[in-house]
């Protein structure tokens, strides 16, 4: 039995290399009533931070695409597939889209909800695709296995309130200033937690000692950025390079708008995968 995935937007899926069996479900991302993009098709990651940045008067809404939409994407992965397996973050509400999704299609649809987003939701829904295509395995077979990679994995992430591009010339005061006035972010299986401390020391030596955990461990590290052109990017980077050569070829990814709603436009994420094979 061969199964289509599909999986939010959210995840990146589109900003990385993924077998042809996997597809992305874009997100709506809604400015105004009459102005409305789909995720990545029509508004990239890039442009949607940076509306955010220069436009300080919209409110942007994110939302599940309409019905028609999925059901066009569903169809046409059943002209291939015998079965399609969506899979999304819990960060958008498809409770009633899935309801009559299924009362329309029955068995050949079935659904994964999970607090994931980012690479991680997307390295589960590639590990999914690379179950389901093992002989014997079943739906459920695919969602243990991106249940383990989701309970083996991690993201901190760091908000700087106001970022600063690399090219501005900034004296070392005010870099300082800005970063006491950063939010940090835990985020795994166990949840989220907020680094409450603002001392500069403090936050420095959580992200350092975070940084060094992941080194040590055998996993996948990873970072999601809104802007290519961060300072603290770019700071992040050079700090990686020190503490281990394995980050020089670090994966890099644009951070989804859904991330930029929850926790800002200017985030930064350092992440990692354990490697479980």
């Amino acid at each position: 039995m061969k199964t289509k995935i599909l999986v939010s937007s959210d995840s990146g899926i589109d900003y990385i290399s993924h077998p042809h069996s996997v597809a992305s479900l874009p997100s709506l991302i809604k400015f105004f009533e009459i102005e409305k993009y789909f995720d990545y098709i029509d508004m990239t990651s890039d442009k949607f931070f940076n509306r955010l940045r220069y436009d300080k008067k919209v409110k942007p809404e994110i939302v599940p695409m309409e019905l028609e939409y999925i059901q066009n994407d569903i169809n046409i992965a059943l002209e291939s597939y015998d079965n399609v397996l969506i899979i999304v973050s819990n960060f958008l509400d498809y409770g009633l889209l899935f309801s009559k999704l299924k009362e329309a299609y029955g068995d050949q649809i079935d659904f994964y909800i999970t607090p994931a987003t980012g690479f991680i939701l997307a390295s589960m829904a590639i590990e999914g695709d690379r179950i389901l295509k093992e002989k014997k395995k079943t739906l459920d077979d695919a969602k243990a296995g991106m249940d383990l990679v989701y309970n083996n994995s991690g993201m901190l992430i760091l908000n700087p309130q106001v970022d600063i591009h690399i090219s501005e010339n900034v004296n070392e005061e005010k870099r300082v200033e800005e970063r006491r006035k950063a939010k940090l972010y835990i985020v795994d299986s166990n949840g989220e937690v907020e680094i409450k401390d603002r001392d500069r020391d403090f936050i420095v030596s959580i992200i350092k000692n975070y940084l060094d955990r992941v080194a040590e461990e055998n996993v996948i590290p990873f970072i999601m950025y809104s802007s290519k052109y961060s300072y603290y990017l770019k700071l992040l980077e050079s700090k990686l390079l020190i503490i281990h050569k394995r980050y020089k070829n670090i994966k890099k990814i644009p951070a989804s708008p859904n991330l930029g709603m929850k926790y800002g436009e200017n985030i930064i994420v350092i992440g990692y995968i354990k490697n479980l094979n």
